[in-house]
């Protein structure tokens, strides 16, 4: 239904008469009667709309949109013109809304006559009413009476009209004067900032933290910089705040992949190129300053906000707008959580006449280190705060953006070829790997290059031809140079030819595409799971301890395991089960990588397995009566006797008091004995006595060997089996 139907059941008390847009109605009562009657009693004014479409951002969600203006002119001179006014965008309004539910900073001015507006009221999430406007027609009706709109926000972000850019639209339909029944432009949704970073990641050698920790004792101290610059694409892109808006316009920088030990530290204030000295830490061939500032100038200032939340919004400013010239050397150290940070910034003065561009340096401090990660640090900036509120709201901030990053500067500012920027180079040739279903992950390395000044970071995507999920590509460096690994796992592939492309992503560095053809072949040989050899349970497996290892295709002349490289001692082989004792040698470590080799040349996939100091696993039947004969339904032992108990996973030294038995009702009964049984390796044993007050049902009552570290920690148990008792 469209904006003129609706407006049927707005106005439910007249009746469209009018043609070729014009509408004319019949009243019956009331103020409604003198607006329906005034297009049919006498000459009606005719207004014509218009407006100067702004730049705005197209990721915005309250973005002020051009001024409306409407000519009128006609109707008889000297009556007063009452009318109502209904604005429809293409997208949702969303100034902010008074206690009332009504939205805020709308205006109505006017020149050729006086005009008089009640305020703007939202009939709907996209359209506006403003209830009256009147005004006396002049005389001569010729003369055009302006009215002007002003202050309307629009969510810019959410239109989808497959336009590019973005264009919101206005309708108008009025009741008291006639419009063309047409729409127009009032905003068009653009790139309102973009940047680039400079990330010199972390320095292999370290990067110091000086004595006094403000511009000038950073530059002297030499502490490794990196700096994301922001420029503006509209030239009224840095705004200051103003009464209808919660913040200037803000930037937040973020940091990530920086690992633990690394300190990051930012300015309090940067001056942009417009100021007097602008700020840098030497970054894109500028000259290192903290940046110096002269007010009345319109010049580029932003202040870090301090407590900002990761979105951008709240906090207060770091520094205050400065009366008199200033130069900045303050620096805050920014709280570094799992290698990330982030910096928000806020406008405190611009100028509207040219583009500006501002950099935020930051300075990173660390020990030395071997430099496997450096690829993985990552330094961007966009619009803040972030927000996923589309609508008109009391509380939201104005104004407020989607979550999208900023595209590249370079080509405004004409530096895109600058040796400071990264350049990626690395080989298109095809890749081709070969391996057996569900067997060992295939790798190689591919070098690359960084031909430019500053570290490489790369987007990789995977774009699969057939099958999924079997291909991973992971960048990386080493004393040997850049490389990329490129992995192709087979674990859940059934034999055929498979093929996907890694597509790099460097941005201005530059991109790659890499085809992959993985050809996988009958299944071989498989590691499929590894359980304790006793309990058969899956979980962690204890060094010393018996295990069995399932899979495929595990038979051959000469079969070999190992743990992490070391080898297994094999107790007993088949084609689909292996059962050996893992090496005690790994005590203190958290998992293993197993591996099977048969023949010498087949070698199985990796099997990751989890490690624990004690992982008891009884054995069935594995209890013995005081007369050495097996405990069963039909040989029970005695209440008062001693039973032995034979398991594995007993894997450290054993404690007075740290093994116990729950047996029944009965927890923590201490044994006997507790130790490695003396004549066979990896078999564990305990003699308990049978309580002679023990209650149970039937012939028969439940056990288990537990077994703590630590007096204080919590046992771990063992499988519960069956103890049969008369």
């Amino acid at each position: 239904m469209d904006f003129l139907r609706r407006l049927r059941f707005l106005v439910p008390s007249c009746r469209f008469t009018g043609n070729r847009g014009v509408l004319k109605f019949v009243s019956l009562a009331g103020v409604l009667g003198l607006l329906c009657v005034s297009a049919s009693a006498q000459t009606t004014s005719q207004c014509v709309p218009s407006a100067s479409p702004t730049g705005v951002a197209s990721t915005g969600l309250a973005e002020k949109i051009g001024d409306i203006v409407l000519a009128c002119t006609g109707g008889t001179t000297g009556n007063t013109v009452i009318a109502q006014l209904f604005i429809a965008l293409n997208t949702n309004v969303t100034n902010s809304l008074d206690a009332s539910g009504n939205p805020k900073f709308i205006t109505v001015t006017s020149s050729g006559a006086a005009v008089t507006a009640t305020p703007a009221v939202l009939t709907s999430a996209t359209t506006l009413k403003f209830a009256t406007i009147t005004y006396t027609v002049p005389t001569p009706n010729s003369i055009p009476v302006f009215i002007t709109i002003a202050g309307i926000r629009a969510a810019v972000a959410s239109i989808q009209n497959g336009v590019s850019p973005s264009v919101v639209t206005a309708s108008l339909v009025a009741i008291g004067f006639t419009l063309p029944s047409t729409s127009f432009n009032v905003a068009i949704g653009g790139t309102a900032l973009t940047s680039s970073a400079l990330n010199n990641g972390i320095a292999c050698a370290g990067s110091p933290v000086p004595a006094t920790q403000d511009f000038p004792g950073f530059i002297n101290a030499r502490t490794t910089s990196s700096a994301v610059r922001i420029t503006e694409s509209i030239a009224t892109a840095f705004t200051t705040k103003t009464s209808d808006t919660t913040n200037g316009t803000r930037i937040v920088v973020r940091l990530s992949g920086y690992g633990t030990g690394i300190r990051l530290f930012v300015p309090d204030a940067v001056v942009g190129n417009s100021g007097s000295i602008p700020t840098s830490g030497g970054e894109f061939s500028t000259t290192i300053a903290g940046g110096t500032y002269t007010p009345n100038a319109n010049q580029l200032l932003l202040s870090r906000v301090d407590g900002a939340d990761q979105t951008g919004a709240g906090g207060t400013l770091a520094t205050s707008l400065p009366v008199g010239g200033a130069s900045f050397t303050a620096m805050k150290e920014l709280t570094v959580t799992a290698g990330a940070a982030y910096a928000v910034y806020e406008v405190l003065d611009s100028s509207p006449f040219v583009n500006e561009a501002v950099q935020v340096p930051v300075f990173i401090a660390n020990a030395g280190n071997n430099c496997s990660a450096s690829l993985q640090t990552v330094l961007t900036a966009s619009l803040a705060p972030v927000s996923n509120v589309s609508i008109a709201t009391a509380a939201d901030p104005i104004p407020r953006y989607i979550s999208a990053g900023l595209g590249s500067d370079c080509q405004q500012i004409g530096d895109c070829t600058a040796g400071y920027f990264p350049v990626l180079s690395i080989s298109n040739a095809p890749v081709s790997f070969s391996g057996a279903s569900q067997g060992p992950l295939q790798t190689t390395l591919i070098p690359m290059l960084n031909n430019g000044g500053t570290q490489l970071n790369l987007s990789i995507s995977i774009a699969y031809q057939s099958g999924s999920g079997w291909l991973t590509a992971t960048p990386g460096s080493s004393s040997a140079g850049l490389s990329l690994s490129v992995a192709a796992n087979p674990a859940t592939l059934q034999p055929g030819v498979y093929t996907a492309t890694v597509n790099l992503d460097g941005g201005n560095a530059g991109t790659a595409s890499i085809p992959v053809t993985f050809t996988v072949g009958p299944v071989g040989v498989t590691i499929q799971g590894i359980v304790n050899a006793a309990s058969y349970q899956v979980g962690p497996i204890a060094p010393g301890s018996y295990v069995a290892l399932f899979g495929l295709n595990l038979a051959g002349n000469t079969v070999g395991v190992t743990f992490n490289g070391l080898a297994a001692n094999l107790i007993y082989k088949s084609a689909g089960q292996i059962n050996l004792i893992v090496p005690s040698s790994l005590s203190g470590q958290t998992n293993a990588t197993v591996l099977v080799t048969v023949d010498g040349t087949k070698v199985s996939n990796s099997f990751v397995v989890q490690l624990a100091a004690n992982t008891p696993g009884i054995f069935t039947p594995g209890i013995l009566n005081v007369d050495n004969s097996v405990n069963a339904v039909g040989n029970p032992a005695s209440r008062g006797s001693i039973v032995q108990i034979y398991f594995t996973g007993l894997a450290v030294p054993v404690l007075a008091n740290s093994v116990t038995v729950n047996m029944g009702t009965q927890q923590g009964l201490v044994p006997l004995f507790a130790g490695p049984q003396p004549t066979l390796p990896a078999l564990d044993q305990v003699n308990v006595t049978i309580p002679s007050a023990l209650a149970f049902t039937g012939n028969s009552t439940t056990v288990a060997v537990c077994v703590s570290l630590l007096p204080a920690t919590t046992p771990i148990c063992s499988n519960s089996v069956n103890l049969y008792v008369q």
